[in-house]
């Protein structure tokens, strides 16, 4: 059996753990984005400079930031949600990237990632935005209605009051991002962990071992996982909550019935190439109904594993793709 580089991952308190197993230099660089916290673990055996690394990665995560946060009224797309008008709009390389790779994941999730619930996290108040949001619950839009121009690299939304939301997809694209920086300047071995979207790489064929706590449970482990040049992106209802109408309720919208997800106890974790996939489609997958989170995963051949804490016990399930992932290779 090969040396493993092992990582401990705390998905809920986002810190981490990296042993590693060999005589390379090991390098960590941290920060704040997207209201959470990000670990960037290097190693090499060359020697690296640190405080260029740390400046284009830090410059990577403030431009997506800058374009896809909903917390600021100068981002680009909250610039684009105030626009009272229905025109195409010239937008930048990424955001356009964000908007496209968002659509592929709503068709693949037959809807249920839908960036359009804006509206409906305003009003509930996750977001504070001038804009009116739809009331009812036939508004008559939903991710159809976000119409992009390859030729033109611009956006149109159908209808002036269209709120987007990028925050269940603009992690896992910073991740994506880091990961090509990484790999064109020669770095080959790495872990990057933006808020619990994680990108997992190694040079060989060894694989690094990632241990998901039970977010009730400090330091207690609920599934070990083992990936090498994948991503991991995970969605849950523990962590992001208000009060609406005297009920507790998550910031993940159904957008089938405009309902937030009112169960606080459980949790998505998708694997796939692209940290930017992963992380919308478990975004989608936990609005689902619990029944058929996994059922659903297993018709459209997604590496999905679903965490739900009942009565202090932990309910783990498991697509059919996600099951290879959770033993070690040798």
């Amino acid at each position: 059996m090969s040396n493993k580089i092992l990582l401990k991952i705390i998905i809920f308190s986002f810190s981490f753990l990296l042993i590693s197993c060999n005589n390379n230099s090991s390098y960590l660089i941290s920060g704040n984005a997207f209201g959470t916290i990000y670990h960037v673990q290097i190693e090499s055996d060359k020697k690296v400079d640190t405080s260029k690394v740390e400046f284009n990665i830090s410059n990577i995560i403030y431009n997506i930031d800058v374009i896809a946060s909903n917390y600021s009224d100068s981002s680009e797309i909250s610039r684009f949600n105030n626009l009272n008008s229905t025109n195409f709009i010239f937008i930048s390389h990424h955001l356009f990237k964000l908007l496209k790779k968002a659509n592929q994941v709503s068709d693949l999730t037959d809807g249920y990632f839908d960036i359009t619930v804006g509206d409906q996290k305003i009003k509930k108040g996750f977001y504070i935005n001038p804009i009116e949001y739809v009331k009812g619950k036939n508004r008559g839009f939903n991710y159809k209605d976000i119409i992009l121009s390859e030729e033109r690299r611009s956006v149109k939304k159908k209808m002036k009051n269209i709120n987007i939301d990028l925050s269940g997809i603009a992690k896992g694209y910073a991740v994506d991002l880091i990961t090509n920086y990484l790999i064109s300047i020669g770095i080959n071995n790495f872990i990057i962990n933006i808020g619990g979207e994680i990108k997992a790489h190694t040079d060989n064929e060894e694989y690094i071992k990632i241990s998901i706590d039970d977010p009730s449970k400090k330091n207690q482990s609920v599934e070990d996982i083992f990936l090498n040049k994948k991503a991991i992106a995970t969605s849950g209802t523990y962590q992001d909550h208000v009060e609406y109408k005297g009920n507790k309720i998550s910031h993940i919208v159904n957008p089938k019935n405009l309902k937030n997800v009112s169960d606080l106890s459980r949790l998505v974790a998708v694997i796939h190439d692209s940290c930017a996939t992963a992380d919308a489609i478990a975004t989608g997958f936990i609005a689902m109904e619990a029944n058929d989170i996994v059922n659903f995963a297993n018709e459209k051949g997604i590496a999905l594993m679903f965490l739900r804490e009942n009565n202090g016990v932990v309910e783990k399930r498991y697509s059919k793709k996600f099951i290879k992932y959770l033993s070690e290779k040798d």
